[in-house]
């Protein structure tokens, strides 16, 4: 199995995982490391909205054909809208239906060989059962560091565990809309609760929202959480067995 594929999860949708997967994209492709993004969210997709490259001509999941359950990974990287010198492979649900599960497998398991780094948004994760490299693979697993957040993530966490995935990266999101900080978790009692290291926290950001909104994409990584963004990217690209001081080519 390929070992440069990291799967993105939460338990929470809205806790900004995507955005957090194309920043992290963003920051390895600044490395020189050539990165691909995939949007395997069956359950939500749009991607390529959420980056503002929707009118971009390229292929996307919908158009992949797998019938022997292979593709070509350099051939597949050349038919990709590029975001930010990344590869990105999109899912849009109003244009068609999701791909079967054999097709996000192909998908992955090329690009993989292609690129440095393959980062795969999973939303909730619910592709993973029939697509072997995303269980095998790295896993990020996005936390809301809330109560209820951190509940739900013991429970996802609990389930990567009896799918086989690995032992998990976690990332905390600081809640949305919390009065003054009220009612976020600290990280220390994050990772006390879940029994695993707890990086972060992601912050969030009203003007990059406000963009993503609009329909503007991400225009730039906020600089609130740039640093964070840089470490966990580092941490990312030395698990994937790549250099960040490398030449890789964008």
């Amino acid at each position: 199995m390929p070992g440069n594929i990291v799967t993105f999860t939460s338990p929470s949708g809205g806790t900004g995982l995507s955005t957090l997967a194309a920043m992290l994209a963003w920051s390895l492709s600044s490395m020189d490391l050539r990165c691909a993004l995939v949007d395997a969210d069956v359950d939500g997709g749009g991607l390529d909205v959420l980056l503002g490259i929707e009118d971009e001509p390229g292929l996307t999941m919908q158009e992949l054909h797998a019938p022997l359950g292979s593709l070509d990974g350099d051939a597949l990287n050349l038919e990709l809208p590029v975001w930010e010198h990344v590869r990105v492979l999109a899912f849009a649900p109003w244009r068609g239906e999701a791909p079967d599960p054999w097709e996000v497998q192909a998908a992955v398991h090329a690009l993989a060989g292609a690129n440095r780094v393959v980062l795969v948004d999973a939303g909730r994760g619910r592709s993973l059962a029939e697509a072997p490299d995303l269980v095998s693979g790295m896993h990020l697993v996005g936390v809301e560091l809330s109560v209820l957040g951190l509940a739900r993530a013991k429970a996802h966490l609990a389930r990567l565990r009896r799918e086989g995935a690995g032992p998990p990266l976690a990332v905390g999101f600081e809640t949305r809309g919390a009065p003054r900080g009220a009612g976020i978790v600290a990280l220390a009692e994050a990772a006390d609760y879940l029994g695993i290291t707890v990086l972060g926290p992601i912050k969030a950001d009203a003007r990059l929202c406000g963009g993503i909104l609009e329909g503007l994409g991400i225009e730039s990584i906020p600089r609130r959480n740039r640093k964070t963004v840089e470490g966990i990217a580092v941490r990312i690209a030395r698990q994937a067995g790549c250099d960040p001081d490398d030449e890789g080519g964008p």
